[in-house]
């Protein structure tokens, strides 16, 4: 090895601290994704109609959304640790499963009940919707960004964007049950589009944290 080459290794050699296992790291997003649903779900009455709505799919599926979530950042904590992440084929069709689920377990909504009718254009009922989502799903996004970041993923903005999709499809598992609101248009352009919303800023926040990075090394 070149005398050069050496040096400059030996130079930013520095200690660090070591990083908790992987179970010790989910269970702080479980901790907090299970506070932020209980306080929803203490604070906002269920929708009205969940006495139509068999109990499969109503808290049936808000758990099997919320193990979807969960699943996700436990892969985006992975990918933050170099030689641990899924593979990028693997890490899309995840990420597809859960929207996939998530835009079923709304259209099967619908079918066993159509909720409460939405005046006018559905805008400002679909805007609070969105408000109500991502209130939600950013305690789990800002969480599982800190431990992303506190390891080294060399794909960064994948971990960003299966991070995202986590968080905020954790949080439409309990939107499920209190958005009174069951019409297609309105669960695929507003909740479905709350988890691509933070799909883009987990992408995007990972791009950054790669610019910055490299450019402090630089």
């Amino acid at each position: 090895m070149p005398d050069v080459l050496r040096s400059s290794i030996e130079s930013d050699l520095h200690p660090v601290r070591p990083l908790p296992s992987p179970w010790r790291r989910a269970l702080l997003v479980v901790v907090v994704t299970g506070t932020v649903a209980a306080l929803a779900l203490a604070m906002i009455p269920v929708r009205s109609d969940m006495d139509q709505i068999p109990g499969w799919l109503g808290w049936g599926c808000s758990f099997l959304e919320l193990a979807m979530g969960l699943f996700l950042v436990c892969l985006a904590l992975r990918e933050a640790v170099p030689g641990s992440g899924t593979p990028t084929g693997a890490a899309t069709g995840f990420l597809a499963a859960g929207m996939l689920l998530q835009m079923l377990v709304g259209i099967a909504t619908w079918l066993h009940s159509p909720g409460e009718q939405i005046n006018g254009d559905g805008v400002a009922r679909g805007v609070g919707c969105l408000m109500h989502d991502s209130t939600m799903a950013l305690p789990t996004f800002v969480v599982t960004a800190w431990l992303i970041v506190r390891a080294l993923p060399l794909r960064a903005p994948m971990a960003g964007m299966l991070g995202g999709a986590g968080a905020a499809i954790s949080a439409d598992a309990i939107i499920h049950l209190l958005c009174p609101f069951s019409s297609p248009a309105h669960v695929l352009v507003w909740h479905t589009g709350v988890i691509v919303l933070f799909m883009v800023l987990g992408w995007t926040a990972g791009k950054l944290w790669e610019a910055l990075r490299w450019r402090r090394r630089a």
